[in-house]
């Protein structure tokens, strides 16, 4: 049997369609779709689909047309949208990677009943697994206002000019994190209708990678934890410093231990937290049943005073004990950042000194984990070769 590792890596050749998107007002709107789909064989079974979400027509065309898609990419393009309400349910998909879609409500049952056996959200941002939509949440905003409830917010622009004027602004992650608090501080709460246990769950595998990664991951499992309970292979990745706008950075020390069933877990994780002490002391809430385990970090763990009792913890043959492959590697650097966006901390290419410090670090560690048996193995970042903004691990660390 091919190892989780192996399966995560296996990418079939997938056709690709350009989508106009939401403009449904065009006269001509999917004639273009279908033009394209004349020199696509309908028995196919990877499919991407690039520039912007489907229409709900644009969906019905190419349910019409696909049959048998087994490996949908979406790629939602400058709009960022996420309309997927109306992805063909009589496709038998196995493996769904959504990229770039921000702010919005996955509806589609392949995620939310966990039909697909493998979810991957590459650069999303904001996506969420329950509650209204944006356009929901925008017009539930604007009643409030309407009924003196809510204040609106305004930017000036050409401020000092004949044209100056104020335009009224929305921010949905704010509107969207004004509900979940409503839901969840301090309230017992239920699934909604559409995300209660399905008889059957395929997801195994889920992948998210970058922007607000492990905060994603809370937002899931808090809405559908019986998938998250489910699998067996989970890639998070947050070394961009751009995570946690929705939910407290504590949640994941809760959810993480919990997953008892996961088999193999990639964490790649930089200075993303505002308490320093939650990624020293990470060793603490790693999933107790992992047979493989691929971490990577910033060099600054070595520094931390948990640093000694990260090396004692994997000497211990009772923490992690199931654990049999290890790729460990600290070769993240980070600096200040001044940037508007909520980054706190940048990303730079790490010295050569300070790669070598830490990998010398990371080797009573590495020696501690050979003696109970595990194979230390090279950790290399498959996702670098598909995107170029993420960095490839750096080849100067040898193991």
């Amino acid at each position: 049997m091919a190892s989780t590792d192996t399966q995560l890596s296996l990418k079939p050749h997938h056709h690709v369609v350009k989508i106009e998107g939401a403009r449904e007002d065009s006269e001509n709107h999917g004639e273009d779709l279908i033009s394209q789909l004349k020199s696509i064989p309908s028995d196919i079974t990877a499919l991407r689909i690039e520039e912007d979400a489907p229409s709900d027509k644009e969906w019905a065309i190419l349910g019409s047309h696909f049959t048998d898609i087994q490996s949908l990419e979406l790629e939602s393009g400058f709009n960022e949208d996420l309309n997927d309400k109306e992805l063909p349910l009589h496709w038998p998909l196995k493996r769904c990677q959504i990229s770039s879609a921000c702010g919005e409500v996955t509806r589609t049952p392949h995620i939310r009943q966990g039909r697909v056996s493998h979810l991957i959200l590459l650069l999303t941002s904001g996506i969420r697994f329950e509650g209204p939509t944006s356009s929901e949440l925008s017009k539930a905003h604007s009643q409030a206002i309407a009924r003196g409830e809510e204040k609106a917010d305004f930017i000036t622009v050409k401020e000092g000019t004949p044209e100056e004027r104020q335009i009224q602004i929305t921010s949905i992650p704010e509107l969207a994190s004004k509900w979940m608090i409503n839901k969840y501080e301090g309230k017992e709460h239920q699934l909604e209708e559409d995300n209660h246990p399905p008889p059957t769950i395929n997801l195994r595998t889920l992948e998210i990678l970058e922007n607000d990664a492990i905060d994603t991951f809370c937002r899931m499992t808090l809405a559908l934890p019986h998938l998250i309970e489910n699998l067996t292979t989970l890639n998070l990745r947050s070394t961009h410093c751009l995570d946690f706008h929705f939910l407290h950075e504590s949640m994941v020390q809760q959810f993480l231990p919990q997953l008892t069933g996961l088999e193999t877990l990639k964490l790649s994780v930089g200075e993303v937290f505002t308490d320093e002490s939650r990624l020293h002391t990470l060793y603490k809430w790693l999933p107790p049943n992992i047979s493989t385990l691929r971490f990577r970090g910033p060099a600054s763990l070595t520094k931390s005073t948990e640093w000694n009792n990260w090396v004692q913890a994997f000497a211990e043959r009772d923490f992690l004990p199931n654990l049999k492959r290890l790729s460990f590697v600290l070769d993240l650097d980070y600096e200040p950042s001044d940037s508007s966006f909520g980054r706190k901390k940048n990303l730079k290419t790490i010295p050569e000194h300070t790669l070598h410090e830490a990998r010398a670090a990371c080797e009573p560690l590495y020696e501690a984990a050979r003696n109970r048996g595990i194979v230390i193995e090279r950790l290399y970042d498959e996702w670098s070769d598909e995107c170029q903004i993420l960095r490839q691990v750096d080849d100067r660390w040898l193991c």
